[in-house]
Order: structure tokens, then C-alpha cells, then sequence
């Protein structure tokens, strides 16, 4: 067929139109022209239709399929009849599976192919009208990245909704495991606090964190359907964000200023991380790096970071050992999720993090320097532009190994809990001695969650904790201008 740029842009301006049949009809022309300017607008449009066509199947988060899809998902005019057929004509690959978006997203995201002109435009539209609460976000100037790679992730900050003030109580109340290690029924234990019920087994991983020497655990399969809480605990306020698809919890405080701010999920992607947005000016943010990548916040202060705290990733009887008079978030959020369904289950994301060839919506495979799932701890710059990175099964249980970041230097091995912990240095070499390092002057340290002690009577030194942050390696190979591998 002999076509016009022009004609093949008014074609695709048709997607827009709210009448699937016109999609239809459109969508069969643009097939037969055969452009490949076509795709990045086919894949936008398809992975709306199979979202809304199969939500008891792909809808997230996966506890809330049960429910009724968003009502603009329900509209008869988000349908693109032929979106499938249109790309395996256009496109070299076949995929005709229940999960063929899934596949296109994957090829996708490993090609650079130039949309027709105009496509931001066409896909800041086709947001707005399909996809309302999300379109309302991304609609957000200046941007710091090009919008052919903000990928939407089947969600909106409705479903994937934040918990918000959540209540801590004794970690005794709700260990299934009681006080003392018995199996008790008994719900008030304790200060006399009570919680709805015991659901913390001693295997369960959480996300441990203190303020002010109180510590705090939050089970991740309760944050697992929120992707973040905001909190305030000993007057502290703190965003818990935590990224599915990067395994990757981290803990911000979200103070800017002389402003509180209040963080949401926005439902999108970009590089396979999460996008976060502040409800009080909608600027759009970067959940691992913790930094504005649109609108007020890039516009008033581009090189912005949030100050965050060292989360430990363990199991919950390593973190009730270490810290005994640990809160637990209670079940009881006022959310309509349920909760156990991620209990023993985490459903496909347990096979993003360990399947070596399944790909993250948006991200551009990369044969470097780890293999993209490795399990990292990672620590930035002071400027942020930079993070050195150590796999975690290679620190061992009895090691310490010794660093520079930033031109000081720092340990890394294991804390109280088994989890990585990169500290400041004493003097080097240093070696363990069961619970304790000691340095080259013979002196003993002591771990604690915050610092490393010394143990010399007459010594009251402490070498602190150096923030980190877990993730999978891809996480931060996308996510950071340089990364290095440590320890040299």
C-alpha cells in the first residue's frame, strides 16, 4: 500500500478516538502500510486492551483481581480489536500467548524504534483518556526522561494504594510464637496492647528499621500489595517504599524542607523501578535513587535527594533476637487487602527476581558486570552519581571485608541480624572474632544496628553505619550514571 506519513498519523490519532470500532478499522490500515514508526504506539494501545480484557488474570496487585477492574478499564471503548494481529504484521516476532503483552513488552524494551512525530503528545492523550489517574501524573513538565521509556505497570494509585499512619505494636502481640516462645492465643501481651491477631511467624522476612533506639519490622508481605506506607513513628516521618519488581525496600525520610510530604505509587515504570509522586505538588519521583525526575520539585531543585536510613532485609526471629522489644506493624491497616494471600505466595515476582531470561516492563537487558537478578547491597556517592554495589552471598556469614567509598574507608559484613551492613573502618586489618571485629591495634568492636562500638573500657569510640540499599543488581546498573563493584 502506497501511504503518507500524514495518512499513517491520522491513523494512529484514530486510536484515540473513544469508539473501538474505528480502533478496528484503523488498525487494519495501519497494518497494511506496514511502518514500524507504528509499534511504539501498538504497544501502548495493547497493553491496555489485554489489561482490560484480562484483569482476573493480570490485574495488580494480584490480591485485588477478585475485585471489579478500575471502571475506565470497563469502558467498551478500551478495546483495540487487531492490536495483536497489527504488530505481528508490523513486527518480526509471533506471539500469540496468553501472555503475548508480556513477550511484546520484553522485546520492546530491548529495541529502539522511532515513533512517528509527535508520539509524546499522542502519548500523554492516550493516558489522560484510557488510563485518568495515571495520564493525570505523567502529564508532568520538565521530565528527566524521554516518555517512550515510562512503561505503565497495570495499576493506578487506587489499587496499589500507599498505608497510610499505620499502628505498631508490641512485636510479642502478634508473633505467633507469643513472648516466650509458646504457642499462645493470648492477644494482649506486653503494655497491656492488643492486635487484631498473631500473624508473624519466625521465618517471615521483614523490613527492620529503628528511630530514636526503638526498632520497628514491617513483614513484607504485608507491604508487598501497598509498595510503600507512610509513617510517623517518634515523631519522625518516613516513607517505607519498597519496589516489587527490584526487591528493593527502602526507607526515606519525607521531610523536604520545612515540608511534610506524602508519597503515593503513580502505576508507572521507568527502567523497571517504580515511579513514586509526592501528593502535595505531583512531582513525579524516583524510588530507588529518592530523587525528582518531573515536575516541581526537578523544576525547583534538580540535583534534590531524600535523606534516607538503613532498612535490614531478615527473617523475623534474626530481628526479634537483635532487638527483642521490637514494634510490628499491625494487620489491622483499615485497607480492604488480604493480606495472607502474599503470605506464602508472592505469586510471578519470585520468578522476575530468580528467572534470568524474564524482563523487567522497560528495561534494556545488559551483559556487564553482574548477572541482572544478582541480590546487591548498595551504597551512593555523597553526590549520588555513583554507587558501589556487593552481592550479598558473597559476604560471608564469618567475613569482613575492607572498602573505600568516597575516599573513606568502610567494612562490610554481616550485622546482628546476617544482614549486609558497610560501617566506617577501624584501623585495617581487621578480622572476626565470632560476635566482634578486631582491628590492627588489637581493639575489639562490638556490632550494634547503628555503629560499630569498641569494647575498650576507656574507649568510647563508635564508627557508624553507612547507609545502604538492597535491590537487584539491574536496579542499579539502570538506575545510577556509574556503578562499581566492590570490594576492590
Amino acid at each position: 500500500m502506497t501511504a503518507t506519513t500524514d495518512d499513517l498519523e491520522s491513523l494512529v490519532t484514530e486510536l484515540l478516538v473513544r469508539d473501538p470500532d474505528r480502533h478496528a478499522e484503523a488498525l487494519d490500515a495501519i497494518a497494511e502500510i506496514d511502518d514500524p514508526r507504528a509499534i511504539p504506539h501498538l504497544i501502548e494501545a495493547l497493553m491496555i486492551h489485554e489489561i482490560g480484557s484480562n484483569w482476573e488474570q493480570f490485574g495488580f496487585p494480584e490480591a485485588l483481581r477478585e475485585h471489579s477492574p478500575p471502571r475506565y478499564l470497563e469502558l467498551p471503548e478500551a478495546r483495540w480489536p487487531g492490536v495483536r494481529e497489527a504488530l505481528r504484521t508490523i513486527a518480526e516476532p509471533d506471539y500469540d500467548s496468553a501472555y503475548a503483552w508480556v513477550e511484546w513488552e520484553t522485546w520492546y524494551s530491548q529495541r529502539e524504534i522511532e515513533p512517528l512525530e509527535g508520539y509524546d503528545e499522542w502519548k500523554l492523550q492516550l493516558y489522560r483518556s484510557y488510563l485518568p489517574p495515571v495520564g493525570r501524573l505523567l502529564d508532568a513538565e520538565p521530565r528527566a526522561f524521554d516518555l517512550q521509556d515510562i512503561r505503565w505497570g497495570n495499576c493506578d494509585p487506587s489499587f496499589l494504594a500507599a498505608c497510610n499512619e499505620p499502628d505498631f505494636v508490641a512485636g510479642d502481640v502478634v508473633s505467633v510464637d507469643g513472648g516466650d516462645g509458646g504457642q499462645s492465643d493470648d492477644r494482649k501481651d506486653g503494655d497491656g496492647e492488643e492486635a487484631t491477631e498473631r500473624y508473624l511467624d519466625p521465618d517471615d522476612t521483614v523490613f527492620g528499621f529503628t528511630v530514636d533506639d526503638t526498632a520497628y519490622a514491617v513483614p513484607r508481605w504485608v507491604l508487598f500489595p501497598h509498595e510503600l506506607a507512610n509513617l510517623t513513628v517518634e515523631g519522625t516521618p518516613l516513607s517505607l517504599t519498597y519496589c516489587t519488581l527490584c526487591n528493593a525496600p527502602i526507607l526515606y525520610d519525607r521531610r523536604v524542607g520545612d515540608r511534610t510530604l506524602t508519597f503515593s505509587s503513580t502505576g508507572m515504570l521507568l527502567e523497571g523501578n517504580k515511579v513514586m509522586f509526592d501528593e502535595e505538588t505531583e512531582s513525579l519521583w524516583s524510588q530507588h535513587r529518592g530523587a525528582p525526575i518531573a515536575g516541581d520539585y526537578l523544576k525547583r531543585e534538580a540535583d534534590l535527594r531524600l535523606d534516607f536510613r538503613p532498612v535490614t532485609q531478615t527473617t523475623w526471629a534474626e530481628w526479634r533476637e537483635a532487638h527483642p522489644e521490637s514494634r510490628a506493624l499491625d494487620i489491622d491497616t483499615g485497607y480492604d487487602y488480604d493480606y495472607r494471600f502474599y503470605e506464602d505466595d508472592i505469586g510471578f515476582f519470585r520468578h522476575y527476581w530468580n528467572d534470568a531470561d524474564a524482563v523487567q516492563p522497560g528495561v534494556e537487558t545488559d551483559d556487564g558486570q553482574l548477572p541482572e537478578k544478582t541480590d546487591v547491597y548498595g551504597v551512593t556517592s555523597d553526590d549520588g552519581s555513583t554507587v558501589r554495589v556487593y552481592p550479598v552471598d558473597e559476604i560471608g556469614d564469618d567475613a569482613v571485608e575492607t572498602d573505600e567509598i568516597d575516599g573513606r574507608s568502610v567494612v562490610v559484613l554481616r550485622d546482628e541480624t546476617n544482614d549486609v551492613a558497610v560501617y566506617e573502618a577501624p584501623p585495617t586489618p581487621v578480622e572476626c572474632d565470632r560476635d566482634v571485629i578486631v582491628d590492627d591495634d588489637g581493639t575489639r568492636w562490638r556490632r550494634t544496628r547503628e555503629a560499630l562500638v569498641s569494647e575498650n573500657a576507656d574507649d568510647d569510640r563508635q564508627l557508624s553505619r553507612v547507609s545502604g540499599r538492597h535491590g537487584l543488581f539491574f536496579a542499579f546498573r539502570s538506575q545510577y550514571e556509574t556503578v562499581e563493584i566492590g570490594p576492590n
